[in-house]
């Protein structure tokens, strides 16, 4: 199946399905922390964040009202079938009114506040880690930087209406369902995608591994 990162950078799995199995078999992320029903702030150190108990009731707060924000009132399908103006009005409220104020939390980066927000609301929010940030900066916008949040979750939703992502994470989210694959939201196989190609990525470059499932 062929992907895209922000509709440029194109990638090829051959056999997408099991790689998101193998992730759901061996990984503990999968059994300690997607697996969770209706998870809180808390269980975001088990997808690897590591916060102090008093930096989570900082970002406690700010969350408090975060219920409210319009984008987590919909699942990726309802937004991505918004018109383009709606869903980055939708994004600019959340950049404006939640992120933007959790990232004055000392110890709460970019990344940080994506994999909170994901922890809470997995259907709509992605995690956008420190690699796919820099491969944003590499390809789409040199000039990026925290501050304009907004533009990279602009790209990244926008990169999801690509034909072949939006069909190939159909397809995949249907075979989860039917194998009781439970906890993967389209969101988040799509992260463990995008995050296993980049990983491959780095090691082909630094060890010179010649992988064959990802391309």
């Amino acid at each position: 199946m062929k992907f895209y990162l922000f509709s440029k950078v194109r990638f090829e799995i051959p056999e997408p399905i099991t790689l998101i199995e193998s992730y759901c078999y061996q990984s503990d992320f999968y059994s300690k922390y997607d697996v969770i029903e209706n998870r809180t702030i808390e269980d975001v150190n088990k997808i690897g964040a590591r916060l102090k108990h008093s930096i989570i009731l900082e970002c406690k707060k700010v969350l408090e009202d975060a219920g409210q924000i319009a984008l987590f009132q919909y699942n990726l399908d309802g937004f991505l079938n918004l018109d383009e103006k709606a869903r980055e009005e939708l994004i600019t409220e959340l950049h404006s009114k939640i992120i933007k104020n959790l990232l004055k939390i000392k110890g709460i980066s970019f990344s940080t506040s994506t994999k909170i927000l994901h922890t809470i609301y997995p259907e709509i929010m992605p995690m956008i880690d420190n690699p796919l940030q820099q491969k944003y900066k590499k390809f789409i916008n040199p000039t990026w930087d925290k501050a304009q949040a907004d533009e990279i979750l602009i790209d990244f939703y926008n990169n999801l209406l690509f034909e072949s992502n939006r069909k190939n994470l159909d397809t995949i989210s249907e075979h989860c369902k039917r194998t009781n694959l439970t906890g993967l939201s389209k969101i988040r196989i799509f992260d463990i995608i995008w995050w296993s190609y980049l990983k491959a990525e780095r090691l082909k470059e630094n060890r010179r591994i010649n992988w064959t499932s990802i391309g």
